[in-house]
């Protein structure tokens, strides 16, 4: 407000407070005329004072009133009425700019925004606390199958099973529902998250399609089984059939002394038997691969289960030349887990480890264990051998698959294996000629 404004409303009260006091002086010397006529002034003033502040009331109720309605087209005359009216026009006008402008650019942001989530191949869901779905992009409809999405309690025409997840799961939990429709089965791996915004929890929920991408993982694995299996057994049958149809033409022709066609004969069928027995022992490491029992869980001292675990090793060929590290926070960490099964996976991976650094005169293993932020957890195998190469890094887990010039190539298979019936999952990071980690969760 101007100072002509400000001046003005003085101005008028004080000519009321004047008045009012002439009218009592007058009242009292029986001036009755008088008296009258400075109420009537004063009254003047008052209705005065009011239009006035009626007036910018109006004005500004008028302001805001617009700007709820998002109606940014008011503008005030600035080149009209009194100094202080038109002073006040222009701050409207200016403020009316500065909101219009941070709408727009608030708005474009939204977009900007809604264009990623949209772009995701994720199911993006967001929702508060009494179920009221604020937000969610066009992979969750596709996925949940639903064409508008505005409470959980829609679900229920989907599955019982989806709608009891959305409005159980917790913050930081990630489940698996599956069931039944008429586009088929459906599979969904739904991640929670919990974040405040405006002072009110809002639950974030992250879904994916597991049933078409799990589909698509067994089915690339069963093709790189498929292609080891192949050459495996056609590297152990091609012999065979070489030494029958050596042997076979031997006798046929019968132009060889029969001592020497006995030794011949000798010398082919031990190797045929050697080559079966080593096509036996691959059978054999395939049904080991194929049949991991039921974890037996127990609570396991980690600090004591890694100990053990190095003893183990110590027969190792190089033990004494690795400097071998053992980290546990909290040391009295416990996991619930089979300790049988859990020390196959975590001794392979220290004879991993041990064979890796067999020419090193530095090398150096560190083992650590610890608690992550969601409460799993997790156990690291690190050591700076040659790393692995980035072209073998996708067929390390693939059943048979070995760089070693000895060794079934199941280990990590079956560590794998043992790693998801415990309900975890093992993971590897590798810096070609550097390091390499694998990572336990549970």
């Amino acid at each position: 407000m101007s100072r002509y404004y400000s001046f003005r409303l003085f101005f008028y009260l004080l000519i009321a407070l004047i008045s009012s006091v002439g009218t009592y002086i007058l009242i009292s010397e029986k001036s009755y005329v008088g008296a009258a006529f400075v109420t009537g002034l004063m009254v003047l003033c008052v209705v005065s004072i009011f239009n006035s502040i009626n007036h910018v009331n109006r004005k500004l109720t008028y302001f805001f009133g617009s700007l709820e309605n998002d109606d940014f087209t008011i503008h005030f005359p600035e080149r009209e009425g009194l100094p202080s009216e038109r002073m006040l026009n222009v701050m409207l006008n200016r403020m009316k700019d500065i909101l219009q402008n941070t709408r727009l650019e608030v708005q474009q942001r939204e977009k900007f925004y809604e264009l990623i989530i949209n772009s995701v191949s994720s199911g993006i869901v967001v929702m508060d606390k009494e179920g009221f779905v604020t937000d969610c992009n066009r992979v969750a409809l596709k996925l949940i199958g639903l064409e508008v999405f505005t409470h959980i309690d829609q679900l229920h025409k989907v599955s019982w099973d989806l709608q009891e997840l959305f409005r159980n799961i917790q913050p930081g939990e990630s489940r698996r529902v599956a069931y039944t429709t008429e586009r088929g089965r459906i599979q969904l791996l739904v991640r929670s998250s919990r974040i405040v915004l405006r002072d009110k929890p809002i639950m974030l929920l992250v879904i994916n399609d597991i049933e078409n991408e799990l589909d698509e993982k067994e089915i690339d694995s069963w093709i790189r089984l498929i292609r080891v299996l192949s050459h495996e057994i056609m590297n152990s049958i091609a012999p065979v059939t070489s030494l029958s149809d050596t042997l076979l033409s031997l006798y046929r022709e019968g132009e060889m002394p029969d001592e020497e066609l006995k030794r011949n004969t000798m010398n082919g069928l031990q190797v045929i038997g050697e080559t079966g027995k080593g096509l036996i022992s691959f059978v054999e490491s395939y049904r080991k691969f194929t049949r991991i029992p039921k974890p037996e869980k127990e609570l396991v001292d980690l600090n004591e289960f890694i100990h053990r675990m190095v003893i183990l090793c110590s027969m190792e060929i190089n033990f004494s030349a690795v400097r071998l590290e053992v980290t546990i926070q909290p040391e009295g960490l416990r996991i619930y887990a089979d300790p049988n099964l859990l020390g196959q996976v975590v001794l392979n991976l220290l004879k991993n480890a041990f064979y890796a650094l067999r020419e090193r005169s530095d090398g150096r293993i560190l083992v650590s264990a610890g608690k992550g932020e969601e409460g799993c957890a997790w156990i690291k195998i690190k050591d700076n051998g040659p790393g692995i190469k980035p072209e073998v890094m996708n067929e390390i887990f693939v059943p048979f698959f070995t760089t070693k010039t000895e060794g079934s190539g199941i280990g990590l298979s079956v560590a794998r294996q043992i790693m998801r019936v415990h309900g975890g999952n093992i993971k590897v990071n590798s810096i070609y000629g550097r390091e390499t980690t694998f990572t336990l969760t549970l």
